[in-house]
């Protein structure tokens, strides 16, 4: 059986709105989300987990939409690798004692 694949090396893989690099952004984030739902459904009741686990995953996902459109593909990538380099530079003197 033949099959015909349409690929496009120009775009980035996206899937349902969510382009590449944000995927394991995503995944992270539902998995938080299961999370947080199962703890307020043993502590609220079912039906307040399911309330919750609704709302969160809606918020999560147009939150997710919004910083893709914010930072661009690569962006959140580099906006990152920023956030862990040092304001200053420490500077040695090269003065040896002995």
């Amino acid at each position: 059986m033949r099959c015909r694949v349409y690929r496009n090396l120009d775009r980035p893989f996206t899937f349902l709105g969510v382009k590449g690099r944000y995927i394991p952004v995503a995944l992270v984030g539902l998995l938080g989300i299961v999370v947080m739902a199962v703890v307020l459904g043993a502590a609220l009741g079912t039906f307040a987990g399911l309330a919750s686990a609704v709302v969160l995953i809606v918020g999560g996902y147009l939150g997710l939409l919004e910083l893709q459109q914010k930072f661009g593909e690569k962006g959140l990538s580099r906006f990152l690798a920023g956030r862990r380099l040092p304001k200053f530079i420490l500077v040695r003197s090269k003065v040896w004692n002995r």
